[in-house]
């Protein structure tokens, strides 16, 4: 689809918005690992909602040793106040990376992507979050 058309390539409405998503992926040695960070993630989930910026936070399973880490937020600013106003967020990314680090690889097993909200379906609806007064059609 051209960059100009007034849909994206999945049909979406093309809409104007400061809102943000960012994804992170973390394969862990262990199930039990994915159990301990499960519990580490619930209390930065529980910090992180003093910002204000913060629209919603998922911890979504793949397989018994992959999980996502998926938060909203309302523009890049908002992140940046969670990076440094959040604390237990660096406490537990360290245990993060220990956790998902592959010694025959030399290296953690984890990525991270942000990414801009460009296009919406026709139905908004999210209990919990409304994203409607942040979205524009473009």
């Amino acid at each position: 689809m051209p960059p100009d058309s007034a849909r994206t390539g999945a049909g979406f409405e093309r809409v104007r918005s400061s809102v943000t998503c960012v994804v992170t992926r973390f394969q862990v040695r262990s199930v039990w690992q994915l159990v301990s960070l499960y519990r580490h993630y619930r209390r930065v989930r529980r910090d992180a909602r003093r910002c204000a910026g913060l629209l919603h936070a998922a911890f979504l399973v793949e397989s018994p040793r992959t999980f996502y880490s998926l938060t909203l937020w309302t523009d890049d600013g908002a992140v940046l106040e969670f990076g440094t106003a959040v604390d237990s967020h660096v406490a537990v990314a360290g245990r993060g990376l220990s956790a998902t680090y592959r010694r025959d690889l030399r290296r953690p097993e984890v990525w991270s992507t942000q990414w801009r909200l460009a296009g919406t379906s026709g139905n908004l609806n999210w209990e919990g979050v409304d994203l409607r007064p942040l979205v524009a059609p473009q």
